[in-house]
């Protein structure tokens, strides 16, 4: 396979100019009364039952820009140049567990999913959640239609989500209901307990705040400390979900009083979300990486549709629903690589695949850090291609941000899902990013590619193979997704588990889970230091290294140096540290290149740990 990385970008610096500040939203509260407790195991279940219409979609505004672009990349591939082979930089990641998630009926799929430190997952796609032990076997499964009726109402269900609070060791499952301004609902549950096959709490969220012919589409969750944050689009009535977009919004919840099961839920909603007067749209929450944080929350947008675009919509809740004073304040940056449209991707059988737009699709913060993923177009390939963003020192006057785009010429790639996948230490900004792949030679399947510390990225995995085209449709253009599901094994190091899709033979888009499980050398390798004020320089080395740093007292110790399992190479000096500022000197000429610890240790304990890469 050849495939080729758009160079991640310079770094670009914002001055007070450059940035918008929008006026702070303070939103709206309103409190919703809990529909029922529901014991998901003693409910009947419905079949799953879909109306899938097979006419090919109307002619509209952006299926006329899609078809212009795909016309142009016709003429692109017709004179295109192969690229370069080139290797990933960063270490695979490899394939454990993996097998056949959830079956549905309907176009697409949806894929999202949860995974409990005890090992139970929640994989959910359009119109049924299935529940999985860690070996695969399937021990639990309910439509969506059976917990809508069990909640009084039978309307259209779709679009299920799903968050695991690894603090509360519980569930939280979101899917909509209805699709039209007289029954547009959103239902939240919480599990009661770490069993998501057992009793849940329900609330149901109306879809139709501003009561006029409106209803609400594609929910993206995150959760803090305090809280759950559900993002919504607002939709018109009897429109294209495009031409009939009005604006994005956002749900704060007091996500404990669902996990208490409360009579009523406390909420507070923002909307009227704009920039220079233009709604913004497809907000999506920023998740908090490896551990919950808060009070406050980020989230992230782009302008989707536009052909081209380099504005990244950063906003901001300042505060919890309790504080009394939670306000939603927007900033405006430029990323120095841009984002655009991309055109539909390609398939064995001649149709094509909806790649939606380029709005941000998963975001999640690492360490002070900003990352986030979405679809976009690769302008050299002219293909469907994941961007990949990043943004330091957010909310600041000076914000830093970066873009790549990920891209291979013999795939086209969508709706990317990122995860931490780190050690958690400061400096450590590993991650997984998972999406869909398919080309003129490939079916339908879903790929993984490992981010390092470094921002390197590896080659992809292919997580599993399509097997057969996707063809539900009459179109010439059938659906392939709106989005993927990745989370890290909160208490398994560098693990984690995701749920994508793939074309099985009879045409279908099916659903595959699987365990991802990180390479990197460095995972398990834990730098600390009981010595002040220490500085290790440079690094890498080329033929000396410097340590800096104070002692408390005088000691005899060890200096040593290891490999990455921490087996001692060599003890290479015995010396004396004496109280105050010391310098250690190290020749690492005759060192063969490569990663190594660094160790100082006295009679009774190390005291000091860290990497050291020798590159001469």
């Amino acid at each position: 396979m050849k495939f080729i990385y758009l160079p991640i970008s310079i770094l670009l610096l914002f001055n007070s100019v450059n940035s918008f500040a929008q006026n702070e939203i303070s939103g709206n509260i309103h409190i919703i009364k809990k529909a029922a407790d529901i014991n998901l195991s003693e409910i009947a279940d419905l079949p799953d039952a879909r109306i899938i219409s097979l006419a090919p979609a109307p002619l509209n505004e952006t299926k006329q820009i899609k078809l212009e672009l795909d016309k142009k990349r016709a003429t692109y591939i017709a004179n295109k140049q192969s690229a370069l082979q080139k290797k990933g930089a960063a270490v695979s990641p490899k394939l454990s567990n993996n097998f056949n998630g959830n079956v549905t009926q309907g176009t697409p799929n949806d894929n999202d999913f949860a995974i409990s430190n005890a090992g139970l997952m929640m994989s959910v796609v359009n119109q049924n959640l299935n529940v999985y032990n860690d070996t695969g076997r399937m021990i639990f499964g309910r439509t969506l239609p059976a917990i809508a009726n069990s909640l009084g109402t039978l309307n259209r269900t779709y679009d299920p989500r799903v968050i695991y609070d690894p603090e509360q060791d519980r569930f939280i499952l979101v899917f909509l209901q209805g699709s039209s301004s007289e029954d547009t609902r959103i239902i939240v549950g919480f599990s009661k307990t770490n069993d998501p096959t057992k009793t849940w709490s329900f609330y149901t969220v109306p879809g139709n705040i501003t009561n006029d012919s409106t209803w609400s589409d594609y929910p993206i969750l995150s959760l803090s400390k305090d809280e759950l944050f559900i993002t919504i689009n607002r939709l018109k009535d009897n429109t294209f979900w495009k031409n009939g977009f009005l604006e994005s919004y956002i749900w704060q919840i007091d996500k404990m009083n669902g996990f208490n099961s409360d009579s009523t839920l406390s909420t507070k909603n923002y909307n009227n979300i704009q920039y220079n007067g233009k709604s913004i749209w497809s907000i999506c929450p920023v998740k908090y990486a490896h551990h919950l944080e808060g009070p406050g929350m980020f989230f992230l947008s782009h302008r989707p549709s536009d052909l081209s675009n380099d504005s990244v919509f950063v906003h901001y809740i300042s505060n919890t629903i309790k504080s009394g004073n939670a306000s939603l304040t927007t900033k405006v940056y430029k990323n120095p690589v841009a984002y655009g449209l991309q055109p539909n991707a390609l398939q064995p059988n001649g149709k094509k695949l909806q790649t939606n737009d380029a709005r941000v699709l998963s975001a999640m913060s690492v360490n002070g850090m900003i990352y986030y993923v979405g679809n976009t177009i690769d302008p050299n390939l002219f293909s469907p291609a994941v961007y990949f963003g990043r943004i330091e020192e957010t909310w600041t006057n000076q914000p830093k941000l970066f873009g790549q785009i990920i891209s291979y010429d013999s795939l086209d790639l969508g709706y990317p899902s990122i995860s931490y996948a780190g050690s958690g230490q400061n400096g450590d900004h590993s991650c997984m990013i998972t999406f869909s792949h398919v080309s003129a030679k490939y079916f339908p399947g879903t790929s993984v590619v490992y981010v390092d510390r470094n921002f390197n990225i590896s080659a992809p995995l292919f997580v599993k193979k399509g097997e057969g085209s996707i063809a539900l449709l009459g179109d010439t253009v059938d659906r392939w997704g709106d989005y993927t599901g990745i989370q890290m094994k909160f208490n398994e190091l560098g693990v984690c588990w995701l749920n994508g899709s793939y074309g099985n033979i009879n045409g279908q888009n099916r659903t595959w889970i699987a365990r991802i499980v990180s390479q990197d050398p460095l995972l398990g390798v834990k730098e600390f230091s009981e010595l002040k004020d220490f500085k290790l320089y440079p690094n890498p080395a080329n033929q000396e290294i410097q340590v800096q740093f104070h002692a408390q007292e005088k000691m005899l110790v060890d200096i040593v140096l290891c490999d990455l399992q921490g087996k001692e190479i060599q003890i290479m000096n015995k010396d004396w540290v004496k109280s105050g500022l010391n310098e250690l000197r190290m020749n690492t000429g005759s060192i063969e290149n490569g990663m190594y610890i660094v160790r100082i240790r006295n009679h009774e304990k190390t005291i000091f740990t860290h990497r050291l890469l020798v590159a001469h």
